[in-house]
């Protein structure tokens, strides 16, 4: 099994907790969480959402943090080794690589969206949407979004940012920027609160958010808190892993992984009570669209006094959770690299770099010479064919397949290869939980219930169901 990188160890457990749940603070998080509970229920949906964070996301996180420190080494190796260990299938290791790839791509669709955001954030800072009106922010938007030149711009000067910071040793560029960079987000979080406070949505935005309104409740419901849960932990795509390798032997990964969706569950509660509140004060209607933020929320914020200042940090703060999720998302393909190849991390990082802008590049294609072209995927069997997609742009391409098609098989192959190939005391041994029964919990749930949720995750993600 590989060394990890220098010797490096997390310098403690928050230190792990904050750096994780940078990870799980996703730009898509902020922009679409708020709605999606509002509009299924508030409350209601807050409750199946809860549920599902502690029996779907909580086992596999301590799986995927139990693995990656199990074998401190990137996920490709770590099921490649595990499986050669106890006569598996060595096939097992491609779940390994087909996460990184589903990272490599998410962050190229993120690098676009976070361009957006500090566009926006400068726009903001000099005043650009002083007395602008609905309609004219929209135009702006718009315009904005086919210039393909502006976008290319903005999308460039985000990966410069990720790869400068990715490209330093783990101590100096990961630990130290997302330890300042979390806690700025949720000093921005708190801006955004005093801020809802003030307006007169405060309570409409409490009862749309956490009242428990059954009746807005459907048989989808369900079904999307458990897609929420699922995603926003940021499982399935080698970021558990590559963390929790740098895991100090003697933390509980169990604890670790609690605390790491208390804070994730707890920002995107204050995230949409904020929102919403600003949203519903202004006579918006809000929405899930993850344009709608930079359409309405300029307008929205100038109606306060300090509107600009305002602004600038609510684009700030989306920018912020792009750039720490990115971050986690290359460390895996990072250190994957550095091992086929036996190149430096800067090297490393250079030429992901690369591959990620000329990716996203197509995205940004998509949203302007692109744009109205579609792209089709399709499985056949016989003379039958299921469509995957149907006539969509480069950026649903890359999400379909990133997020919908890799990302929960591969949670799928690492559960089951976790809980029916590696014995179950060498789990028990390296989760060192204090209660037998605790252990049992997690076993029972990596067994039966979890591979379960995740076929539901998957045939929904196919419109099966």
């Amino acid at each position: 099994m590989s060394t990890i990188e220098n010797g490096f160890i997390w310098r403690s457990r928050s230190a792990f907790v904050i750096v994780a749940a940078g990870a799980t603070l996703s730009l898509n998080d902020l922009l679409t969480f708020p709605v999606l509970a509002g509009q299924n229920g508030g409350g209601a949906f807050l409750l199946l959402y809860i549920l599902f964070l502690f029996v779907l996301g909580l086992p596999l996180l301590m799986t995927e943090m139990m693995l990656g420190r199990l074998t401190r080494t990137d996920p490709a190796a770590s099921l490649g080794t595990l499986s050669e260990q106890y006569k598996a299938s060595v096939y097992w290791k491609l779940a390994g690589l087909s996460s990184m790839l589903a990272a490599f791509l998410i962050v190229a669709t993120f690098s676009v969206i976070a361009g957006w955001s500090l566009a926006y954030s400068v726009k903001s800072m000099v005043g650009l949407f002083h007395g602008v009106t609905l309609e004219s922010a929209k135009s702006l938007f718009d315009g904005f979004i086919i210039d393909g030149e502006r976008m290319t711009l903005w999308h460039t000067l985000f990966i410069i940012g990720l790869v400068l910071i990715c490209a330093q040793p783990i101590r100096q560029g990961i630990e130290r920027i997302t330890l300042i960079l979390v806690p700025l987000m949720i000093l921005l979080l708190v801006s955004g609160l005093m801020l809802g406070f003030m307006s007169s949505g405060l309570i409409p935005s409490i009862h749309y958010t956490l009242y428990a309104d059954f009746s807005a409740m459907d048989s989808n419901t369900p079904i999307l808190a458990l897609q929420r849960a699922f995603y926003t932990l940021a499982l399935g795509i080698g970021v558990m892993m590559a963390y929790g390798r740098y895991l100090p032997a003697g933390v509980s990964i169990g604890y670790s992984a609690a605390l790491v969706i208390m804070v994730d569950l707890l920002f995107s509660i204050f995230t949409g009570l904020s929102i919403n509140a600003l949203m519903l004060s202004a006579g918006q209607q809000p929405g899930i669209d993850s344009q709608f933020a930079f359409r309405v929320m300029p307008v929205i914020m100038d109606q306060f006094s300090y509107g600009g200042l305002f602004s600038t940090l609510f684009f700030v703060l989306l920018t912020i959770a792009a750039l720490t999720t990115s971050i986690a998302l290359l460390e895996a393909p990072i250190t994957y690299l550095q091992r086929i190849r036996s190149i430096t991390r800067l090297r490393a990082t250079l030429i992901l770099g690369v591959g990620i802008w000329l990716f996203g590049l197509g995205v940004v294609l998509a949203h302007s010479v692109w744009n109205g072209e579609g792209f089709s995927l399709a499985l056949f069997f016989g003379d039958d064919a299921i469509r995957l997609v149907n006539n969509a742009g480069f950026h649903d391409v890359l999400v379909f397949v990133s997020s919908h098609l890799i990302q929960p098989f591969v949670a799928l192959f690492i559960c089951l290869f976790v809980a029916w190939k590696i014995p179950r005391e060498v789990s028990h041994k390296e989760f060192a939980l204090v209660r037998h029964y605790s252990f049992e919990i997690w076993n029972y749930l990596v067994r039966y219930i979890v591979p379960v949720l995740l076929l539901v995750v998957i045939l929904a993600a196919f419109g099966i169901i």
